[in-house]
């Protein structure tokens, strides 16, 4: 068995996880501060994850343990499963299946969860959502679940739209409810999706960096007084993020913490 073990976390590296991935890896694991990543074969990794370590170890069934250590993760109303665990949403709860590792957002890391806890304490009936940086489509399927009109999902990786596609089908969204293509908020939006481009929630999980530059288009693209949801957001890098949304006119800005990561939710200027 061929695993390179990478120093560092899910939640220090997140960044560097798709990068895995997109290298051939055939899963990931975290063990004791070191993330280590399965590959069929050795192969050249990208500079940001260059400092590995390739090791050959005595083959196992590790997709078995992985599932074996695998739970369900509460977000307020919703339980977020892998496919395996269908049956332990508890009663009461919005289930919320997500296959781990079809692309990053399966509800472990921090930042998702406190994104779909801040959609869950909204409500979302009749509300149309868009979900920027959507990827796996977690956050846009969460807001359907939670009685959203629509929830539209845009990123600009074409690998993780049809993720999120299918993510939809096997939650059983209707078509009609969620939707997901490839763009940014750079972009003129589809007539159909919301009038006049304007949506009652804005989500997005991304880096501060991204929700400073952004920060005006989220503006543009809330109803005045819409709430916004912003996570993705490193501790450090807080006050990048509220200067953009005191530049913008947002208001009633709050801030959430778990280890390094943030959530930030404000309001839209009326």
């Amino acid at each position: 068995m061929l695993v390179y073990e990478l120093p560092g976390t899910f939640e220090t590296r997140e960044a560097h996880l798709d990068l895995l991935w997109e290298a051939g890896a055939t899963g990931l694991e975290e063990r004791a501060g070191v993330i280590r990543a399965y590959f069929d074969e050795e192969t050249a990794v990208p500079a940001a994850v260059a400092d590995g370590e390739w090791k050959r170890e005595a083959d196992q069934d590790w997709q078995a343990e992985f599932k074996a250590n695998l739970r369900p993760v509460q977000a307020g109303r919703v339980t977020i499963v892998p496919p395996w665990l269908r049956q332990d949403v508890p009663a009461g709860q919005v289930g919320l299946v997500i296959e781990p590792g079809m692309a990053f957002g399966t509800g472990h890391h921090a930042t998702t969860r406190m994104a779909v806890e801040a959609l869950s304490a909204l409500d979302l009936g009749g509300v149309r959502v868009l979900d920027v940086g959507t990827g796996s489509g977690v956050l846009g399927i969460a807001a359907a679940l939670l009685g959203a009109d629509l929830a539209y999902g845009v990123d600009i990786d074409p690998i993780t739209i049809p993720i999120a596609r299918e993510n939809a089908e096997i939650n059983g969204v209707p078509a009609g409810r969620v939707r997901f293509e490839e763009g940014t908020l750079g972009e003129e939006l589809p007539d159909d999706v919301a009038p006049g481009g304007v949506f009652g929630v804005v989500v997005a999980n991304l880096y501060a960096e991204l929700h400073d530059l952004l920060a005006g288009e989220y503006a543009a693209h809330l109803t005045p007084g819409g709430p916004l949801v912003l996570t993705g957001i490193l501790t450090s890098k807080l006050a990048l993020v509220r200067a953009a949304l005191d530049r913008e006119g947002f208001t009633g800005v709050q801030v959430r913490e778990d280890g390094e990561w943030a959530l930030v939710t404000a309001t839209a200027p009326a």
